[in-house]
């Protein structure tokens, strides 16, 4: 599997954001780019479910999941890149496709 520098440049331990935002730069067409996470509020019926499952996962019981994205990319502007940034984070973080925002990044350049 790839791996991606689990530090920074200043030695602190990259959070799941950066190691995604390294992943993405490196593919064709994507240029810079910036990742958001959004953590959904779990409801009482999701906690009593979640409970079990993360005993076996060894996870820890107050962790959130990621509910949805923002991708904002300077490649995005290409409806090609779009997809394809939105393919392969859908696959990597096991999200639907319609929780995936992927905007443009502001050229600014252009003014």
């Amino acid at each position: 599997m790839y791996q991606t520098n689990s530090t920074s440049d200043n030695g602190s331990p990259l959070t799941n954001e950066e190691k995604l935002e390294q992943t993405l730069k490196a593919m064709q067409g994507v240029g810079e780019v910036k990742v958001y996470f959004y953590y959904g509020e779990m409801t009482d019926d999701q906690d009593a479910n979640k409970l079990f499952s993360q005993y076996f996962r060894g996870t820890e019981q107050g962790a959130k999941n990621v509910t949805g994205m923002l991708v904002v990319s300077e490649g995005a502007s290409d409806i090609f890149v779009k997809n394809e940034i939105r393919a392969v984070v859908s696959q990597v973080m096991q999200l639907p496709i319609h929780r995936i925002i992927i905007v443009p990044m502001e050229n600014k350049e252009e003014k």
